[in-house]
């Protein structure tokens, strides 16, 4: 049975975040907690501006583990990717993300995951296979960083509106098997599942066993429950693969914060039921 999370943005964003929350960690802890979320992750571009030791202090006075960190900003604000055409970039990149290993393993512990987004950077436009080529070789030092610290990796697939490389389901699962590491495996976005992929349901049937954390939105960016998707389908399909991770609320704080989380939680604990009272 899966885990509800909310994703919250860190104070060092500047732009416009996919968050529930944004800014004042401790009282966003405290709001989706007496929700009933089971955990946060949390989306920042930066650790290192982050006071960690107070992040877990918050944590654990809410019960609330920290899921995952999501790296999205770290190319959105800064321009840092893994694969660019500036190496200097690359370099920059490379140290931003272990930076976000090294803050797992400090205030979270094993476990905990890290999500690839848009920070694997723009690649090469005119060397698409070269392209691929190294972000295997960058995932694959990124990984072997994590492992001594039970970190994990996940890559998110992102539609060719947003990215220009690692748009499908399908994509996704080839680039895990190129990496081969077992602390690197999938997350899935039904918001650009549902752009890229031609049938959403094989394609979480395909990716069993890859698939290690879930983005949940509906097709509009809103809350689960505000548009057509079929999250009753979606999460019965998930059970049908095995799939106990987390799903985490990354959704436009529509039409304020607080209707988002109420009305995110209220749906989704039709069709998955929290495991433990806390």
């Amino acid at each position: 049975m899966q885990r509800i999370a909310a994703v919250i943005g860190t104070p060092d964003l500047t732009e416009e975040t996919l968050a529930i929350y944004n800014g004042d960690l401790a009282t966003a802890f405290g709001k989706v907690a007496k929700l009933g979320y089971d955990g946060v992750e949390l989306m920042t571009r930066d650790p290192s501006q982050l006071d960690g030791s107070k992040i877990r202090h918050w944590l654990d006075d809410n019960h609330l583990e920290l899921a995952c960190l999501c790296t999205g900003h770290v190319y959105g604000e800064d321009g840092l990717g893994l694969v660019h055409p500036d190496p200097e970039v690359c370099r920059q990149a490379m140290a931003r993300l272990k930076s976000f290993v090294d803050f797992a393993a400090a205030h979270s512990g094993p476990g905990t995951f890290i999500n690839i987004g848009r920070s694997r950077g723009p690649g090469c436009p005119d060397d698409p296979a070269g392209t691929l080529d190294g972000m295997e070789l960058a995932f694959q030092e990124l990984a072997d960083y994590a492992r001594p610290h039970g970190v994990h990796l996940v890559l998110e697939p992102i539609n060719v509106h947003q990215a220009n490389h690692i748009h499908t389901t399908q994509d996704g699962i080839a680039m895990v098997q190129r990496v081969n590491r077992p602390n690197f495996g999938l997350m899935l976005d039904v918001y650009h599942m549902n752009i890229e992929d031609v049938n959403i349901y094989d394609s979480f049937r395909e990716a069993a066993g890859y698939c290690k954390f879930e983005h949940f939105s509906d097709n509009n960016r809103h809350w689960p429950g505000s548009a057509p998707l079929d999250f009753e389908q979606i999460v019965g399909v998930l059970n049908g693969i095995g799939y106990d991770g987390y799903v985490s609320l990354e959704i436009l704080p529509w039409p304020d914060s607080d209707t988002a989380a109420r009305s995110s939680i209220q749906f989704l604990r039709r069709y998955i039921p929290r495991q433990t009272p806390r």
